[in-house]
């Protein structure tokens, strides 16, 4: 067992420094960095399932193609992760099965389920800006075997953003009938999508360590800041209105006010009382029964080798 010297360790990532996988870091370093990519993990999963499943209703055989390459780039992002996980000592099997018994949660957007076909493009376009905002601020992360995924992710994300954004608007050029319908998919979308990169500052956990270790760069509300500052002008240039009559840009602080999410609602549907928090987790567990026989052959081989 390597001992790590912590004031050592920490002064090294306060000059800049980084950490690759067979360095020595502390016990609690690994946890947290597995925990984040875990984390990032499960919503690859489920974001994957809610798009996969508008594959047979897409109306065309274009956006049919497109959104397929999407769902499978969001498993591919998936791989990525738990193979890094994976050389951290973390499973495949543990991440996945630490959600099934409640140990571990899904982000808030993952709670609930696309509805309608002007919905999906919507959906899609607010949650991949956050999560390119989010994936722009770690991929400076201390941590290298995640920051070299993040390279790879962040550029099949740009295509799921710019696709979104191209559906969006085409949608919303085809009258006031169908832009009426993207704006009740905005409506229903934006508040959660806002809460996407966690609770304030103040009641965030694990952002003051996560940062001193640079496994965070910024924290939630300077994420939040930036998420708007790229995607108001965005939707305003849509034609379609944001759902927030608090939201300006104050020039004094320079920053945007808006409405706080309800943050006790939020962390209700975290612990599994959302809209589909019950179906995603019966779809993963179903599917994770279903490949079962894959995980026994790759057990029996491993053992014969």
């Amino acid at each position: 067992m390597v001992v790590v010297d912590l004031q050592a360790f920490e002064a090294q990532i306060a000059a800049g420094g980084a950490v690759d996988i067979n360095d020595p870091m502390p016990d609690e370093y690994r946890h947290q960095a597995c925990r984040i990519m875990g984390f990032q993990c499960l919503a690859e999963i489920v974001g994957g399932l809610m798009f996969a499943e508008w594959i047979p209703r897409t109306p065309s055989l274009l956006r049919k193609m497109m959104l397929t390459a999407k769902v499978q780039d969001e498993m591919g992002h998936a791989y990525y992760l738990l193979r890094t996980c994976e050389d951290m000592g973390l499973s495949r099997a543990q991440i996945i099965e630490d959600y099934l018994d409640g140990k571990s949660k899904l982000l808030n957007v993952f709670h609930y389920r696309i509805e309608t076909w002007h919905e999906w493009p919507i959906a899609a376009l607010t949650q991949n800006s956050a999560a390119l905002v989010q994936f722009k601020s770690l991929v400076k992360t201390s941590f290298l075997p995640y920051a070299r995924a993040l390279k790879r992710i962040m550029k099949e994300e740009s295509f799921h953003y710019h696709n979104a954004l191209d559906l969006t608007r085409t949608l919303c050029l085809q009258g006031p009938e169908h832009r009426r319908k993207v704006q009740e998919g905005l409506n229903k979308w934006w508040m959660p999508v806002l809460a996407y990169f966690g609770p304030p500052d103040a009641g965030s956990a694990h952002t003051h360590q996560n940062m001193r270790w640079r496994l965070k760069i910024d924290t939630n509300d300077q994420l939040r800041q930036n998420w708007l500052a790229q995607m108001v002008p965005v939707i305003q240039s849509l034609g379609l209105e944001i759902p927030d009559d608090r939201l300006r840009w104050n020039e004094e602080a320079e920053a945007w006010e808006f409405s706080e999410p309800d943050w006790a609602a939020i962390k209700h549907v975290i612990n599994g009382n959302g809209p589909a928090s019950e179906y995603w987790h019966e779809t993963v567990a179903r599917n994770y029964r279903a490949d079962g026989w894959v995980r026994e052959l790759v057990d029996r081989e491993r053992g014969a080798a």
